[in-house]
Order: structure tokens, then sequence, then C-alpha cells
């Protein structure tokens, strides 16, 4: 079934609101999905301006075709001049006897970044998932870039369990600049309390609990790589040496917290599957 055209204010199906918090006289733009070969072909512009990939590294239009026609999508937001500005890419997925959304890319184009338009992209894409069964999703990040941290942890109410060191191999990006490919695994339990909460502008995790364990991460890995690229790959091996331990041990990451002189992850014991 194809999902309707809608805009950033629109009310959601089951009382949820569609990505409205955060957004209100910051950005105009609505959220659809991608079916142009011209709007495809602009996601492939996006990741290149974003992450600096190279040739080998983008995901071609043709990968894009594919996902929009075997039960995928690349839902994309468009400014009112119907340019494309960001967008989320996400792949069927199966494991063991549960099906699942698999979020290959969101991407936003800097001069839309912190109005709001990551996190709408996001809830659009949950709305899709919840219309066809599925209740998770799963994506990776960086574990020391605090800003999808926070979008993942903070505001869209994923929760992490699960460190894979090099995951891509060599990646040719300006993000990541030589440094391995290390990654978080994000879950998204699209009904639980925590991402209902973060649908309603609600902190996911209680700002009053008291976490098992914290890890500190550097509030600015661009900076640091310029400045120092052997000291942000030592750095990036302790981080992933005390996740990996703590997952080990059963916690989960639950909360994110920049407050400007420091970022870090919390973790709380891993009692509930779903977060």
């Amino acid at each position: 079934m194809p999902l309707s055209v809608y805009g950033v204010h629109a009310q959601e199906h089951a009382n949820d609101t569609l990505a409205a918090e955060g957004v209100r006289g910051k950005a105009d733009f609505t959220v659809r999905p991608c079916l142009t070969q011209d709007e495809l072909d602009a996601c492939i512009e996006i990741q290149k301006l974003i992450w600096g990939y190279s040739e080998r590294d983008v995901y071609p239009p043709r990968f894009f075709m594919n996902l929009v026609r075997i039960g995928g999508h690349v839902l994309g937001a468009f400014s009112p001049q119907d340019r494309l500005i960001g967008f989320v890419a996400s792949s069927p997925a199966w494991r063991d006897q549960r099906r699942y959304f698999y979020s290959l890319a969101l991407g936003v184009v800097p001069e839309y970044e912190n109005r709001g338009v990551g996190r709408a992209l996001k809830f659009a894409q949950r709305r899709m998932a919840l219309r066809i069964g599925i209740d998770c999703v799963e994506w990776t990040f960086d574990p020391l870039r605090t800003k999808n941290a926070h979008l993942n942890l903070a505001r869209l109410g994923a929760i992490a369990r699960s460190y894979i060191p090099d995951y891509y191999g060599p990646v040719q990006s300006s993000l990541q600049r030589g440094l391995p490919s290390d990654r978080l695994i994000a879950e998204w339990w699209l009904k639980s309390p925590r991402v209902r909460k973060a649908l309603a502008g609600k902190p996911p995790r209680d700002p009053g609990r008291k976490p098992a364990a914290e890890v500190n991460i550097p509030l600015d890995l661009g900076a640091l790589l310029e400045l120092d690229p052997a000291k942000a790959q030592v750095c990036q091996s302790a981080v992933r040496a005390e996740l990996r331990d703590h997952f080990a041990h059963r916690l989960a990451i639950t909360g994110f917290v920049c407050d400007g002189k420091s970022a870090r992850y919390l973790l709380d014991h891993d009692g509930a599957r779903r977060g």
C-alpha cells in the first residue's frame, strides 16, 4: 500500500503526533516517498554532500529503486520548492521468526540540520512500519558521534546493546577519516513506552534514574580528528572496550547526555527485550 503524502504537522493514526515537536517555526517541509528517478538520484548527491562518500561507498539509484519495489522504502523531506533536503531508506529484514526494518541511511543537508527534519523522517518511517505490522527498526551509528547519539537515544527512544568493531571495513568518507568503522546497533521498539514518550516530546529515560554505568565519548570527534588523529583512535579503542564489557554484563545504552562539558552514554540493566 503506497504511503499517502502528508506534512510534518499532520496527525498520525493511533493518536500519535507525527514529529511535530521541535519543528514548528523552524522549518517548512513535507515528508513523502521518493519514487521518481530524479528523487532517487538526489539521494545520491545527499550522501556525497553529508558523508563525503566515494562512488564506491554510496548506495546507487538502482539499489534504492529495488528497495521501493520489494517492500522497503525511501522517504524524503522536501522543501516548499520541492527540493529534497533529507531522506531515510529502509529494507525489509528477517531474524529468526521476527520481521523488522533495517534502516540503511538517514541524511539531512547541512542547512536544514537541527530543525527537526531527521526526527520527522524517522517518525514517518515508524508510521510506515506500524502500518504493515512491523514493530522494530534497527540501524547502525558511530559510537563517537554526539549528534547521532542524541538523536537516536534522547530524541527517538532507541536503545543499543551491540557493538561491532569495524562494521563496514575501510570506509572512504570525510567523516570516518581513517578510523575503523565501529558501529553501535540501534534498536527502535516502535510500540515501547520509551518511543511513545519520545513521540510526545518527553525524555525516553527517566532523568532522575541513576544509571548502572556511564561511558564518556569526545564532545567533538571531528575536531579531535583534525587536531590529533592518534588520540581519536585511542579514544575509540577505550570506548569500544568499555561498551563491549558492559554489554557482556547485560547492560544496555538507554540514554545520552551532552551538557557542553561532557558527552556520555547512560547504561541500565538489560531486563526488557523491547526497550
